[in-house]
């Protein structure tokens, strides 16, 4: 199935009826479909779900039609897409239980490839240490050969991907919109940037689609699922952070949280470091032989 017809039924239908069309079967990724042929395995759902409105054959008509534009004007802004049914979509991305089906892209696709990957995060609102230490953390990493995964997001990101950048490296960027549009925008620069350097920035949303908040969060899962290990700089107990924590934890990957001279003050963005120290089994990073000990673990993870 090629992308526009993939892109159609999930514009159609959404992502979670469409990944559940793929898991039953009734696609084929060998068969190029007409409308009516569309309409057709769409209408299967109803043996899903009884109570499912199945589209009109114009709607799908006029859905295809959409979706070859949106393709086309995609093209013409450098950005790319691939679907779950091409070779080149990366198993990172469908070896989860809440897989992507189609990602657009702009850059390098290739570093989504590579299992050196860790992903380095945090609050919009970090203390002044918290933003060195997010450069340090992406500076180290980088140097030792690994993919720097973020969300392009203000501060803990953005130095993170700076740091990567300082020495050259690839670094990836998950973002809660359409990739015609960076957010946030005084970061567009720094996404141009990422692309300039062999990285990638990419997305689950088609152009002209805005950020809200459940579009952060389905981000998140994308750091996570594209990284070995996740690297809190600094949070709050409660904050988006936590997010990409949460979807770290059920993806078994190793958590990690930066200490630093201020982690014992009452400072917001730091307790949820505090906390998850105490709470799970996040491994503390103060200094280069703790960066060292979480990288050998992070690539003995890769030979398990």
């Amino acid at each position: 199935m090629n992308n526009s017809l993939i892109f159609t039924v999930i514009d159609l239908i959404g992502k979670r009826k469409t990944e559940n069309l793929i898991e039953k079967g009734f696609f084929n990724k060998s068969t190029e479909l007409n409308e009516k042929e569309i309409l057709e395995c769409i209408e299967r759902y109803k043996e899903i779900d009884s109570d499912f409105k199945v589209p009109s054959l114009d709607k799908i008509k006029a859905a295809m039609e959409n979706s070859e534009q949106i393709l086309l004007k995609s093209g013409e802004l450098g950005i790319k897409c691939t679907s779950i049914f091409n070779d080149n979509f990366p198993d990172k991305l469908k070896n989860i239980k809440d897989k992507s089906i189609l990602i657009f892209y702009k850059g390098n696709l290739n570093c989504l490839y590579e299992d050196k990957s860790i992903a380095i995060i945090g609050t919009r609102t970090p203390t002044e240490r918290g933003k060195k230490i997010g450069e340090a953390l992406g500076e180290y990493y980088a140097k030792e050969g690994f993919i720097v995964v973020s969300g392009l997001a203000s501060s803990c990101d953005t130095y993170g991907h700076r740091g990567c950048l300082n020495i050259k490296g690839q670094t990836i960027a998950t973002l809660p919109c359409g990739l015609d549009k960076y957010y946030p925008p005084e970061n567009c620069d720094l996404g141009d940037e990422i692309v300039e350097n062999e990285g990638c920035l990419i997305s689950e949303y088609k152009i002209g689609t805005n950020p809200s908040k459940i579009r952060f969060i389905q981000r998140d899962r994308l750091q996570a699922a594209l990284s070995l290990g996740v690297v809190v700089v600094e949070c709050a107990i409660e904050c988006g952070t936590m997010h990409t924590v949460k979807f770290a934890q059920k993806y078994n990957k190793k958590l990690a949280v930066s200490l630093h001279d201020e982690v014992n003050l009452d400072i917001e963005t730091i307790k949820g470091n505090l906390y998850l120290l105490e709470n799970s089994d996040a491994i503390g990073l103060s200094n280069i032989e703790d960066y060292k000990k979480y990288k050998d673990i992070l690539i003995n993870n890769i030979s398990i």
